[in-house]
């Protein structure tokens, strides 16, 4: 289908580049990663991560280049304090992810198949999610992926070029291990192993030169460890087997592997009511002989026949392989957030891809398989669609784009349906897109602006910067959200909600101003015996300010506006 290759492009504009700058920066990873690069530039710090001025090892220090060179580039201090530029390239990462997805696949199974892998990869929900909060992870996994295009050929018996090859694989696993640790870097050689154990193939690990890459990717991850260690002591090592997550707060073991297959599943929405089948029909082989470039000459006239393929057979197994192989961080590593899973979706997305290249040889030797997974999916946007109109009504600041979001999850998950439904197969396998190419564009044009005040502390720290004296401190009785500290142009201090230690933090204008969550306020009011001022509420952060002159009172009264 001509079509196809435009859609990616077009899917890619809408998924990825809509609504940039439609909020500010949010907590989930990305204000902390910014805060992180704005202390390291301040202290000139090139080793050790700073937050709060204390170390953080959620990672290396190189996982906070790209924050650092988007406020070190030259230009406007709007423009080095936004989060456009960190989300430009982010996007561009993911770009390029999907554009080597994509190569990958057209190199391995055929050019069809790879333009579908890329519409698969790009259409995802844990695509457009990891390129908004978390570069670290999408660039490691852009490296790793680059690893194993580069390994295809030795791994499956092709040795030409074989030497320079696993050298620029094991370039790129040394680079993932010094930016995001070692699971990124360690996974790819794992579904070698995986795949050589499973295809009882001894020689694909002797082909890939392991042992000495694995002796180089340490030799140049060294330097930064080496001197990590020297400066913070072995924690840095204690931290390093949970990189880039270090940071997470841990979960259960039990539910690891569970959670894994969970994140599986919601990332790769709406490809993963399809993925079963596509991960069968990687076990079950077959292609037309006119199209099978290893296929004996058939005589003039002579009617086409299917068989295997032992080659490309090797390579879709070789694609599951990486697929388990690229889940077992997760499986293993409690308290990861959900875009932990990105690296196996460029594995479930070709395996995707090489299923659609085969319906469009044989549409209906594949009906059952393309029904079924329709059918999934309009069961998934059904539930999805009923979840979010109940969630409407808990944020009336967003309800009608919330429910603007359900109406389209519904309709568009039943679209492959309908065009199964009229023998349109194809057009269902197609039709897959549609979900998050329509729905990425509302949640970042009108949800998330609607809720702002829920993912980040933006207009917190705004109304502080303009409303309050240049060099008032603002008291806080908690750690503060991220997106507070890299938006705040005032000092930030931590205390205990004490009327005596508020008398220390006033202001030129007499008042104190001190920032708590919602759910703290009556026993903040309570221990300080003092009214608050309520200056701005919302739902993650609530502003207020405070008299300390005014003597304690028995029964305290809470102003509101």
């Amino acid at each position: 289908m001509r079509f196809v290759l435009p859609a990616v492009a077009v899917v890619c504009v809408l998924v990825l580049f809509s609504g940039l700058e439609g909020v500010g920066w949010t907590d989930a990873r990305e204000a902390r990663d910014a805060t992180v690069a704005r202390e390291m530039i301040r202290h000139r710090e090139p080793i050790t991560p700073l937050y709060a001025a204390e170390p953080l090892f959620e990672k290396p220090a190189l996982a906070y280049g790209v924050e650092i060179a988007a406020r070190v580039w030259p230009g406007p201090w709007a423009a080095r304090t936004s989060p456009l530029r960190s989300r430009v390239v982010r996007a561009i990462a993911a770009v390029l992810l999907v554009l080597l997805a994509g190569a990958l696949a057209a190199a391995r199974f055929g050019r069809r198949a790879g333009v579908w892998s890329a519409l698969a990869l790009v259409s995802t929900l844990g695509v457009a999610f990891a390129s908004r909060v978390d570069g670290t992870q999408l660039f490691a996994t852009l490296l790793g992926w680059s690893a194993i295009a580069l390994f295809a050929r030795p791994v499956t018996g092709d040795l030409r070029g074989a030497a320079w090859r696993t050298l620029a694989g094991f370039s790129a696993l040394a680079a993932a291990l010094v930016i995001a640790g070692p699971w990124p870097a360690l996974w790819p050689v794992a579904g070698v192993a995986l795949y050589a154990a499973a295809a009882r193939d001894r020689g694909a690990w002797s082909r890939l030169r392991a042992v000495p890459g694995l002796l180089f990717m340490i030799g140049v991850a060294l330097p930064w460890y080496g001197a990590a260690v020297d400066r913070n002591g072995p924690r840095v090592l204690a931290s390093a087997w949970s990189f880039p997550y270090g940071a997470e707060s841990p979960g259960s073991w039990f539910m690891a592997p569970l959670l894994a297959l969970s994140f599986l599943v919601v990332a790769f929405y709406p490809w993963s009511a399809l993925l079963p089948d596509a991960l069968r029909h990687a076990a079950t082989f077959w292609r037309t002989g006119a199209r099978n470039a290893t296929a004996r000459a058939l005589p003039a006239g002579a009617p086409e026949t299917r068989h295997r393929d032992p080659h490309e057979e090797r390579e879709a197994h070789w694609m599951v392989a990486n697929l388990l192989a690229a889940l077992v961080p997760v499986a293993i590593h409690p308290g990861v957030p959900l875009t932990a899973v990105l690296p196996a979706l460029p594995a479930a997305a070709i395996l995707c891809g090489r299923f659609a290249d085969h319906a469009f040889e044989d549409a209906e030797r594949l009906r059952r398989p393309i029904t079924h997974a329709a059918r999934m999916l309009a069961l998934v946007g059904t539930l999805g669609s009923l979840l979010l109109m109940f969630t409407s009504r808990r944020v009336p600041e967003a309800a009608a784009d919330v429910r603007l979001l359900a109406a389209a999850t519904f309709v568009t998950a039943w679209l492959p349906v309908l065009a199964a439904w009229r023998d349109r197969l194809r057009w269902a396998l197609a039709l897959f897109a549609i979900p998050v190419a329509v729905g990425a564009p509302i949640v970042t044009l009108l949800v998330l602006p609607s809720l702002e005040s829920y993912v980040s502390a933006r207009m917190i720290a705004v109304t502080i910067n303009e409303h309050t004296p240049p060099l008032a401190p603002l008291a806080m009785f908690e750690p503060a959200p991220a997106s507070l500290r890299v938006t705040l142009r005032r000092n930030l201090v931590t205390t205990s909600p004490d009327a005596a230690h508020l008398r220390a933090l006033c202001a030129s204008d007499g008042f104190t101003y001190l920032a708590f969550s919602p759910r703290t306020e009556s026993d903040v009011a309570r221990r300080l015996a003092i009214p608050l001022e309520i200056v701005m509420r919302s739902p993650s952060l609530v502003l207020a300010r405070v008299n300390p002159a005014v003597p304690p009172r028995l029964a305290p009264t809470v102003h509101k506006p």
